[in-house]
């Protein structure tokens, strides 16, 4: 029996063919997502991309793929020094949900400890679909749009 809904947390620097094929196993599981933006207000050398251009690149995939009306919500979920101040911010802006995917052990670790189920979803061609890498590849690209168009979902 499908739970009724998931959550997903990822910094998706930028949204990949990896992140996408997370979002289609909880699907499996669940009837609705909620996307979580992590790292929203940080840009940095790690975190290339705002969380206005990262909930683009989620919106444009997922309806692409035909899945944007299984999703509640992407929200942005900001850093915190504290765990207990960011599962905070977490559970104020997403509310109610069954069960957590994803394969970050530190927010897996910080949601189990709180009592949420939490499914993990081994990892998609990780040799492939690596945000680093992507953003590596993109570093060192005369056309780092084309080489991010690639990656795109």
């Amino acid at each position: 029996m499908k739970s009724k809904t998931g959550l997903i947390i990822g910094r998706f620097q930028p949204f990949h063919k990896g992140h996408l094929f997370l979002i289609n196993e909880a699907l499996k599981q669940v009837d609705s997502i909620i996307i979580g933006i992590g790292s929203a207000s940080v840009k940095d050398k790690n975190n290339p991309f705002s969380f206005e251009e990262r909930k683009e690149f989620i919106t444009r995939s997922l309806q692409k793929h035909n899945l944007l009306q299984k999703v509640i919500s992407i929200l942005p979920i900001n850093d915190y020094p504290s765990d207990d101040d960011w599962l905070d911010e977490v559970l104020k802006k997403v509310g109610k949900f069954d069960v957590a995917f994803g394969n970050n052990e530190w927010t897996n670790g910080i949601l189990e400890k709180s009592g949420y189920k939490v499914v993990r979803v081994p990892f998609h061609k990780r040799e492939i679909y690596e945000g680093v890498k992507i953003r590596e590849e993109m570093k060192t690209s005369k056309n780092p749009h084309k080489v991010l168009q690639k990656h795109l979902p």
